[in-house]
């Protein structure tokens, strides 16, 4: 927990648990919500993959989705790799810093947890996503990826972040 002087209340990161999944179309408009649940809550409870919720106080403000590992070695690889994706701040709340601490702690997590390795999507005309994970320590290029997901296509590059030795 932090406080600043943009921040009111005590902010709180924690794993979002299955049955509260429908939470998350407070911070994206899903075209399929009933899918993203359901697809969510299996890899949640496969242990692949996690979602990040950020709290001020009781309030929603964030989210991050951490693959712990995938059929991707490029993205994930169990115990080494792990990426991150559909990193989110209500909009009403960025650009104070909230952010910044929901992907500190995702990082410090991922690497208590013995991933040396970090890898996240960026889309070309997200400049200020582009300057935190430079300012992060992901610069290094991946590779260049196309992918949808329920009907709609993003194009983005795969940046790597590598723990010091």
């Amino acid at each position: 927990m932090t406080r600043n002087s943009d921040m009111t209340a005590p902010l709180t990161v924690r794993p979002i648990e299955a049955g509260e999944l429908l939470r998350l179309t407070a911070l994206f408009d899903y075209n399929d919500v009933p899918a993203m649940i359901a697809e969510n809550a299996r890899l949640i409870q496969s242990g692949a993959f996690s979602i990040f919720l950020l709290f001020e106080g009781s309030d929603l403000i964030g989210e991050i989705h951490v693959t712990w590992r995938s059929d991707d070695p490029l993205a994930s690889v169990a115990g080494r790799r792990a990426y991150l994706s559909a990193f989110r701040v209500r909009e009403d709340r960025q650009g104070r810093g909230f952010g910044q601490f929901l992907l500190r702690e995702v990082i410090r997590r991922i690497e208590e947890n013995g991933y040396r390795e970090i890898t996240i999507g960026v889309e070309d005309d997200n400049l200020l996503a582009r300057h935190l994970y430079r300012k992060f320590g992901f610069t290094e290029f991946v590779q260049r990826r196309r992918e949808s997901y329920q009907g709609d296509s993003y194009e983005y590059d795969l940046l790597l972040r590598r723990q010091a030795e």
